[in-house]
């Protein structure tokens, strides 16, 4: 058989990450304060930018307020974000060029737990790769820490963590270890069951054992990425704001939050006469260029991120209305894909677009993460919001008379309305509103 060559031309698809667009997914996942910062730089670094009205802009960010009126500043904290640490770890790893841009792509998908929220599948898909190049940018990332960085559940989370003191097993009893990870990777159920004695009977493993397992688990951080965010209070406010009329609802971007930039129109007149002039020297022409472009660049990634952000909070309001006419208890459950198909987005842009964003409502400031909320199912079979099941929790608890409600009893009038829920799911959201047990609760009272 003969063997033949020849040039064939064929299109192909392929995901570009131009030094632009690079930018502009960064800007769009940046917090209020880190593009304050970056605008800062840019600023410092660039000729060719320039501020508008800067003082007037600095003082009304202080106070928090701005021209929608009263916005309430938020003390958040501010540290060492997580994607700067993990950037930072990539740089002195020994990847190839295609697997550093890819676990670069990954720390961009991370949320603020340090979990990725998107699938591998989804990330083949939009990049045009295979799964497996995905996987192994995944598993590299894993590497570094915090330990349990890129897992997708907590479980995976928790494994991650166990996985890693294997080399380590002198700060730890070598069987307790082992117990540890095979509960976590073999009997999950079990464990979030708190089933003891069913675990001990599974794993053939002592009550002494099985109770250090157990605290070495509860030992373990579920939420890694957290832990940079939890120092150092800072002021921002609210990127977007939800005003009431009386025709319904309006979104309003806040103009403190943004920085406002424009291109020094000194600079700008001379490129244009030297581009008129030959005698003017072409490395400063050049340079200028150069500048011109980057700030160029710069603006259109911050009124892109103002667009995305204004979107991404109307249809929000447009799907959660109820919440904001009655309250709490009327949040339905949404997730971050419902509004990438609504608006013809990637899910990874709505992603970035809501993280460590802000919004004022007329019911208050909130992290725009808080109207996306998992789904239980009710009565009718519509499904309520996590966040709205709480809510219900909390007014129960508040209205409580002599009596204290167990965990069962508010299972149980949660269910007589139409929420399917289990006493542990009523426990465990109980716990993350820091509301104390019903018997701690009675002893209070006494």
């Amino acid at each position: 058989m003969q063997q033949a060559y020849s040039l064939v031309q064929q299109q192909v698809q392929r995901l570009a990450m131009t030094q632009t667009l690079q930018q502009a997914i960064a800007v769009l996942q940046m917090s209020t304060s880190e593009l304050w910062d970056y605008a800062e730089q840019a600023v410092t670094e660039n000729p060719m930018l320039d501020w508008v009205h800067r003082e007037r802009q600095d003082r009304a960010r202080f106070r928090g307020v701005g021209r929608i009126g009263d916005v309430a500043a938020l003390a958040v904290a501010q540290h060492d974000t997580l994607v700067l640490t993990l950037q930072e770890q990539l740089r002195f790893s020994d990847l190839c060029q295609p697997q550093r841009k890819l676990v670069r792509y990954l720390i961009d998908c991370l949320d603020e737990r340090g979990y990725l929220e998107i699938s591998v599948e989804e990330i083949a898909e939009h990049l045009q790769i295979r799964k497996t190049d995905v996987l192994l940018a995944l598993r590299e990332l894993q590497s570094f820490e915090p330990l349990g960085v890129g897992a997708r559940d907590l479980r995976e989370c928790l494994l991650l963590q166990l996985t890693a003191r294997s080399g380590y097993t002198q700060t730890v009893d070598a069987a307790v270890l082992d117990v540890a990870i095979r509960t976590v990777a073999g009997e999950w159920k079990a464990l979030c069951g708190r089933k003891r004695s069913q675990l001990m009977g599974r794993l053939g493993c002592s009550k002494e054992i099985m109770n250090e397992a157990l605290s070495l688990i509860q030992s373990l951080d579920p939420h890694p990425g957290l832990r940079y965010s939890a120092s150092g209070a800072a002021y921002i406010v609210p990127d977007m704001a939800i005003l009431r009329t009386g025709d319904g609802y309006i979104v309003a971007a806040n103009d403190v939050a943004f920085p406002h930039l424009r291109v020094n129109e000194e600079y700008k007149s001379y490129l244009t006469f030297a581009r008129a002039e030959r005698g003017t020297e072409s490395d400063t022409r050049d340079y200028l260029l150069r500048n011109l472009s980057s700030a160029t660049a710069l603006l259109r990634s911050i009124e892109a991120r103002r667009r995305t952000l204004h979107r991404v909070v109307e249809a929000l309001v447009a799907y959660q209305q109820e919440y904001f006419d009655f309250g709490p208890t009327r949040l339905k459950p949404l997730t971050l894909k419902m509004i990438a198909d609504e608006l013809g987005l990637h899910e990874s842009t709505v992603s970035r677009a809501v993280a460590g964003k802000f919004v004022q409502t007329p019911r208050g400031v909130f992290e725009l993460r808080y109207f996306f909320s998992s789904r239980l199912e009710a009565g009718d079979g519509a499904g309520v919001s996590s966040a709205s099941v709480k809510a219900s929790i909390k007014a129960l608890i508040e209205g409580e008379s002599q009596e204290a409600l167990t965990d069962q009893a508010l299972a149980n009038m949660l269910q007589a309305r139409g929420i399917q829920i289990s006493r542990r799911t009523v426990a465990k959201y109980r716990e993350e509103m820091k509301i104390a047990s019903s018997s701690l609760r009675r002893a209070l009272a006494d």
